[in-house]
């Protein structure tokens, strides 16, 4: 296992959520993009079976955030994909919302504790264990989301943004004090914003180069920048599986192709990969290396 002092650390978070889904003014559950009530799951499911693919060929781990009903939905319309899912012991699965809830929208911090209890009982039933670990649905984390959060005993949440500076170094930080929080704290894992040669912002999320408007070179520049100055910090490269299959907008994607988006991530990952002074893992086995007492999330071992 390398030595958290001389790598940067690299985890695959991906949001398991209804295909471009959107937030709808006035309504607590998402949508999406071109239906006006309800939501649509199949390039979810088509595009999860296509990472899957990839990642068993590579052998890398992934920390899966779940939207509770497209688990459920999986459960039953695609039994073989779920089992695939949960039989890898690699992998990491957390919460999502239960709808993909707004929570920062008005109204809608009536009850996150309800929604997150039943949310959690839908992934401990599917994979044995209640969900440590979070991502606030569209990453809006409020401060009555990290009170429940902290209430059911989460682990950490991985909702927030931020850029590499001398008060961040891609490193854990408490959300509440380890001290006095239940369950030993709750920590916040940050997604990376950083910086591209022309200063441009350029984000750990793979939405711009699915859609067209990156380069597989930008990210992997991206990482070796982070390398040296963050040495055992942690950088997430997040996606959606449906974002494989069609665009923001719900419109189809290239299916093959260089330029198609299950080609670009098959690049990008045998590219990190073998990028040296980089180890992939799960961001709560990171979490639990980075901070030991904060233990309990993780299920898979960093892999170089």
């Amino acid at each position: 296992m390398p030595n958290a002092d001389d790598h940067l650390f690299l985890a695959l978070t991906v949001d398991v959520d209804p295909d471009a889904n959107r937030a709808v003014p006035g309504r607590l559950e998402t949508a999406s993009a071109g239906m006006d009530e309800g939501v649509r799951l199949e390039a979810c499911f088509e595009g999860l079976a296509l990472l899957l693919d990839m990642l068993d060929e590579a052998g890398l781990p992934a920390t899966f955030f779940h939207e509770a009903r497209t688990l459920e939905e999986l459960r039953a319309r695609q039994p073989e994909l779920f089992e695939r899912l949960a039989a890898a012991e690699r992998f990491e699965h957390g919460c999502h919302g239960y709808r993909h809830e707004d929570f920062a929208a008005s109204g809608a911090e009536e009850a996150p504790a309800g929604i997150l209890q039943r949310a959690g009982a839908v992934i401990e039933d599917a994979f044995g264990s209640p969900p440590r670990a979070f991502r606030a649905p569209y990453c809006r984390l409020t401060p009555v989301l990290v009170e429940a959060l902290c209430s059911l005993r989460y682990r950490y949440d991985a909702s927030l943004t931020r850029e590499p500076s001398a008060d961040w170094g891609l490193r854990p930080y408490p959300l509440r004090d380890p001290g006095t929080a239940p369950g030993g704290g709750l920590y916040e894992l940050a997604l990376c914003r950083g910086r591209d040669g022309a200063g441009r912002p350029i984000s750990g999320y793979l939405w711009q180069l699915f859609e067209g408007n990156r380069a597989v070179g930008d990210y992997t520049a991206l990482v070796r920048s982070l390398r040296a100055p963050h040495p055992g910090g942690l950088m997430q490269v997040g996606l959606h599986p449906w974002h494989l299959i069609v665009s923001a907008e719900g419109r189809p994607l290239p299916s093959e192709g260089p330029a198609a988006p299950p080609a670009l991530l098959a690049e990008l990952l045998g590219r990190l990969t073998q990028t040296e002074g980089v180890a992939f893992t799960t961001a709560g086995a990171y979490l639990e290396r980075a901070v030991p007492c904060a233990g309990g999330s993780a299920s898979a071992a960093p892999r170089a």
